[in-house]
């Protein structure tokens, strides 16, 4: 089967001059979000932008289905290491569409912890809760198992100091830096989406 899913984003940017960095934002080759504003300039204090795919599989507990999500800087511009317009992304969220009756929901960290699993138990999700996460961060949350992009080594998730514990042990910041050649390689994560 497939589902609905919504995601939220959390990033920033690196401004460099007046215009903030646009992104275009694709999940498994289909783009999901186009021309987006990134408004934030620090790590305490991320934008989350919130996009919805449709017709995904089926989520799975072991993290065997995934999501290839790709994010383009637009508007490249760079000086110098100290002027260099980028954009970092903190982490992501997800959440799947119940097919039962059509709408998102999460378990809350407190159900989960006191394994209150019946369907009344779950919640209904909205653009303001999973873009506030924090009440079911680790529920919302699964770490990349790779990331590939422009400027960034292939390995650079898989073996280096971020695939510290398998990968599970911390959100490392990733970061989607421009093509000076105008080509749109941007960075792709690869996101388990479990449920």
């Amino acid at each position: 089967m497939a589902r609905d899913y919504k995601f939220a984003m959390y990033c920033w940017q690196d401004q460099l001059g007046d215009e903030n960095a646009i992104a275009n934002i694709f999940v498994n080759g289909t783009q999901v979000a186009t021309a987006v504003e990134i408004t934030a300039t620090s790590a305490d204090t991320p934008q989350a932008v919130v996009f919805e795919v449709t017709g995904i599989d089926d989520p799975d507990p072991d993290g065997s289905v995934t999501a290839d999500i790709k994010v383009v800087l637009t508007n490249e511009a760079y000086v110098d290491a100290d002027n260099d317009r980028n954009i970092w992304i903190k982490r992501l969220h997800q959440v799947n569409k119940d097919p039962a009756d059509a709408v998102y929901k999460f378990l809350s960290k407190e159900n989960w912890e006191a394994n209150n699993r019946a369907s009344s138990d779950w919640e209904e999700v909205t653009d303001a809760t999973i873009a506030d996460a924090t009440a079911f961060w680790n529920k919302l949350t699964h770490f990349p198992t790779d990331v590939q992009g422009s400027q960034i080594e292939s390995t650079w998730w898989t073996d280096g100091p971020e695939a510290a514990n398998d990968g599970a042990g911390s959100w490392y910041h990733i970061p989607v830096w421009g093509d000076y050649d105008g080509s749109t390689t941007g960075t792709t994560i690869t996101l388990p989406l479990k449920f």
